[in-house]
This record gives C-alpha cells, structure tokens and sequence, in this order.
C-alpha cells in the first residue's frame, strides 16, 4: 500500500503544476504562470527539504522553469518556453545512449526517485531493450516539440508537450514493466 502511495503521490506531482500553469496562463498569461510555477517548485523544494528528501526531479523542474522564464524574457515569445526543455531532451537522449553504451540501465537512472525496490534487483544489463524504448520515446519528444514549435500556436504546443511529457512518460514505464516481465518469463521458460 506505501509503494502505492508514493506512485500516485509522484504522478500528482507531476501532473498537478502543469494543470495549474495552464489555468494560470489561461486567465492572466504566461509571465503569471512561470511565476506561479516557480513558486510551486519552490515549495515543493522547501517542503522535500524540511524532510531530508530533496530529490533529482524537484532540482530538475526548477532549472527548466528557471531557463523557461529566462528565454521567455528575452525572446518575448511564448513558444520559446519549451527551447529549454527540448534542448534538455537532447542531452537527456544523449546521455540515455551512452548508458546504452555503457550496458547500464535508463530506468535504474529514471526510477530512482520512485524507491522502487523490485527494480534494484533486476541487472542493469539485462535492461537493453528497455532502453530502446526509452530512447525511442525521447527521440519522438524531441521531434513532436520541434514539429511543434513549428507548426503549433502555444496552445496546442501545450498540449502536446503536456501529452507527450507526464502521460506518455508513465504510459512508458507501464510499457518497461510488461518488457521486463516478459524478459523475465522467457528466461524462466529456458
């Protein structure tokens, strides 16, 4: 019951600053949501803190919010909020090649944050074709935001990259389980 506490509680953290952003930029715009946002994170940083438990993601958010509002503020256009976080899914890609190259696990890397014991006990190197989801789903992040940048009003820019952000990341992690389970039976069959 815990272990399904802290998912859900991690997926609320994850979907409940971008539903405000958005209401946020609806009704007063976008300079009224980056600063909303940040104060979201902000206290989410404080209260993680106080516990002991400041983690990966919450650092994260901050410096894509912080690198958002500073492209914002220069440019003057609103799409130019997502450059730093497509520019962030580019060394993010990167990196998950080299730990391919490396033979080391993406989700080991991903999941930490979730405390999932189950996931310490499986081999990172048996953790291949995972990764090639994971680097497949980043590389179509990267090319709907770039397809999106060009094509798209914020709006629908928002959307898209609020869909293929939180629930396409969870929609490949439930994707990772069934690999890794049926990495698991084949191997129990042989």
């Amino acid at each position: 019951m815990k272990k399904r506490t802290a998912v859900l509680k991690a997926i609320i953290n994850m979907i409940i600053p971008s539903l405000i952003f958005y209401i946020v930029y609806r009704r007063w715009g976008i300079i009224p949501a980056v600063v909303m946002s940040g104060a979201i994170c902000v206290g989410n940083i404080l209260i993680s803190a106080v516990k002991r438990r400041v983690k990966n993601t919450h650092i994260l958010g901050l410096m894509g919010l912080l690198t958002s509002a500073i492209a914002i503020h220069f440019t003057g256009q609103e799409k130019y909020y997502y450059i730093p976080s497509l520019i962030e899914n580019f060394f993010f890609l990167g990196f998950m090649i080299y730990l391919c190259y490396r033979q080391k696990s993406v989700l080991h890397y991903i999941a930490k944050d979730f405390e999932i014991e189950s996931l310490h006990k499986i081999p990172e190197h048996r953790m291949m074709n995972v990764n090639y989801l994971w680097l497949a789903f980043f590389s179509l992040k990267i090319i709907a935001k770039i397809a999106g940048l060009i094509y798209l009003n914020f709006n629908m820019l928002y959307w898209l990259v609020f869909i293929m952000g939180d629930p396409m990341t969870i929609v490949t992690i439930v994707l990772s389980i069934v690999i890794i389970r049926r990495s698991w039976i084949v191997e129990e069959d042989d």
